[in-house]
């Protein structure tokens, strides 16, 4: 893959969140990747009645809403606008793991699936039940900790609040979001959201596999189309031509 932040880890990127010019190379080539995607499901558009209640059509309709919300998290972490992304990563992982559970769950998620064409709420909780049944505890506790952690920008969190205020002089917070401009932004989040962005496609694609909505040839042939030859170098680390920077500035911002 071109950029290497397909392949970065989140807290990683949130340590060292300067590497622009990677994280510009991953938004084109993300924006191929989720654009070629919504074509191949564009294929099956207007293949399903308004009465079906099939796992077919029940697995396209959230796999479609779960594409739709990663492309609206990758255009708002472009606009800087991390609170709207944030809340947009739970949802693409609940609405996926739902589609991944209602084909490979059983006569359990048969039921679910019953329950949900009325209308009915089917938790996440029934997909880590299926996670730890079929996978083992390690495989579910992960998926937990996913969920866990996301919820927390979903709920808005003392934490996840807090992403969107700069420390300034005197431990006073400073909000990012009162000036028109973007330069207030702290780019550990943008940085963050990018990293996770990454892996939720990847995350998409997998699961679209193994729930029999696209094969690897296809897969292969949007990866090859969607990814630029040449790979944005780093900047900071420890490699010949990169910079060792110190530990993080504290940031103080003076009153005007």
């Amino acid at each position: 893959m071109a950029s290497f932040v397909w392949d970065r880890k989140t807290d990683e990127a949130y340590l060292e969140p300067y590497e622009y010019g990677a994280q510009e190379q991953f938004s084109r080539e993300a924006r191929q990747v989720l654009r070629r995607l919504k074509d191949h499901y564009s294929k099956r558009n207007r293949t399903f009645t308004r009465d079906e209640e099939s796992v077919e059509k029940a697995v396209w309709l959230l796999q479609v809403d779960g594409l739709e919300a990663l492309g609206d998290a990758l255009f708002m972490t472009d606009e800087k606008k991390h609170r709207i992304a944030s809340r947009l990563f739970r949802d693409a992982v609940e609405t996926l793991d739902m589609s991944a559970y209602f084909v490979l769950g059983g006569k359990d998620a048969e039921r679910d699936l019953d329950k949900w064409y009325e209308n009915e709420v089917v938790p996440h909780r029934r997909f880590r039940e299926f996670v730890k049944k079929a996978h083992g505890n390690e495989s579910a506790e992960n998926l937990t900790s996913l969920y866990g952690d996301l919820s927390k920008y979903t709920h808005r969190t003392y934490k996840a609040i807090g992403t969107s205020y700069i420390l300034g002089r005197n431990d006073l917070l400073v909000y990012d979001g009162f000036r028109e401009s973007d330069t207030l932004v702290l780019p550990h989040i943008i940085s963050f959201s990018y990293a996770l962005i990454a892996a939720l496609i990847k995350r998409f694609i997998d699961i679209a596999e193994r729930t029999r909505q696209i094969d690897k040839q296809e897969i292969d042939r949007i990866w090859r189309e969607s990814l630029e030859e040449e790979t944005v170098p780093r900047r900071f680390g420890i490699a010949p031509g990169q910079i060792l920077r110190g530990p993080p500035m504290e940031i103080s911002l003076d009153e005007e």
